[in-house]
């Protein structure tokens, strides 16, 4: 049996970053009986899951390294009594640069975290307090260097197309996190739709802002430079050196069951896609009466574990079977996508690999507008 995976979701933050579309709080008043829910959920979901071995967690946020040591170690060891974890599990922990200290890192490893995150986001101080980011580029690479040399695997985030955001100071970024021992890297482009702030900022201000051409060609570029230093490109946004990729998101991509823990968190269990509801108050409220407080709860069917297949596979470097991706294109009922299929091809955002098809590196700069015909 395929090793399932457990993702939890710990909202509580300092501050609310301006970028920022998650479910998160600055309130920390309900953070003692938000934990004890989480314990009562795990629970009720360790009951679906008999017979099954996890070994993969994922502490997600929110700011997870905002809880104290203690009740990080109390959750890891609460998962572990109530699921079958595997000896060799990879344990992530979302951190912010801001509350790493060697204390910290001693706590965590001995909690039995054995990956990190860290929201680094740019290593240029301007463009750190244009979205309201509380550490600086110097505590950033402090922590991500104490990190890499505790020897847990360490993956950096960056975002490209910050406001103040230059190709130069894009590029020091990159080469920073480098430097400092990253092993992983993800890298996402600002989404200031998501943000109201982010948005009317960029309507006001683009000079702000790099051109759309200029953030391709800086993402092609950083493709190189990661390539150079032995990481290799396995997902759109993420790169990591051998054996280094990150083994729970790549469940989300590969179909393989998930559990989700925590307010707003999404499962894939049982070929059922849940979700719980986003309101603090209403997920505990719903622990407190004994239920998994669900927003959501269907059955996938056949046809749309096909299409899942696809345009989520579609998202690793190595693609999809081109068998499935063809069935999938013939019987889609959309009349326009066997010719748009082809001229995929044709004009370099698609490539046949043996019997697989993939996105080229430049294909990956389209692959929303590829992967919203499959959805």
């Amino acid at each position: 049996m395929t090793a399932g995976g457990i993702y939890v979701h710990l909202p509580y933050c300092a501050s609310r970053c301006g970028y920022c579309a998650f479910v998160v709080t600055t309130d920390g008043s309900s953070r003692d009986a938000y934990l004890r829910a989480l314990d009562s959920e795990a629970a009720l979901a360790a009951g679906e899951a008999d017979g099954w071995i996890f070994d993969s967690i994922y502490l997600g946020g929110g700011t997870p390294s905002l809880l104290p040591p203690v009740a990080i170690e109390r959750l890891l060891s609460t998962l572990r009594g109530r699921f079958a974890v595997s000896a060799d599990a990879e344990v992530t922990l979302e951190a912010n640069p801001e509350d790493v200290s060697p204390d910290a890192v001693r706590a965590w490893t001995g909690a039995g975290v054995t990956r990190i995150s860290v929201g680094v986001q740019s290593l240029s101080d301007r463009e750190l307090s244009a979205v309201g980011r509380r550490h600086d580029a110097m505590k950033a690479r402090a922590a991500v260097s104490l990190l890499s040399a505790s020897g847990m695997s360490v993956s950096g985030d960056l975002i490209l197309a910050l406001p103040f955001q230059t190709a130069e100071t894009f590029r020091g970024s990159l080469a920073g996190l480098l430097e400092a021992g990253a092993s992983h890297v993800s890298v996402y482009l600002l989404e200031a739709e998501k943000s109201r702030v982010m948005e009317e900022d960029r309507r006001l201000h683009p000079e702000r802002y790099l051109a759309d051409d200029a953030q391709a060609d800086l993402w092609l570029e950083m493709g190189e430079t990661l390539a150079g230093r032995g990481l290799r490109h396995y997902e759109i946004s993420n790169w990591g050196k051998p054996g280094r990729k990150s083994r729970h998101n790549l469940k989300y991509w590969t179909r393989t069951p998930t559990l989700g823990l925590g307010v707003a968190a999404h499962e894939h269990w049982d070929e059922r896609r849940r979700a719980n509801v986003s309101a603090l108050e209403a997920y505990i409220n719903g622990l407190a009466e004994g239920r998994r407080p669900r927003a959501l709860d269907i059955a996938v069917s056949a046809a749309e574990a096909s299409r899942e297949s696809v345009y989520l596979g579609l998202r690793l470097s190595e693609g999809v079977p081109s068998s499935e991706i063809e069935a999938l294109v013939q019987s889609s009922g959309d009349e326009r996508l066997p010719a748009d299929y082809e001229g995929w091809f044709a004009t370099g955002i698609l490539e046949r690999a043996g019997d697989r098809v993939r996105f080229t590196e430049r294909g990956f700069l389209v692959s929303n507008e590829v992967l919203s015909r499959f959805v």
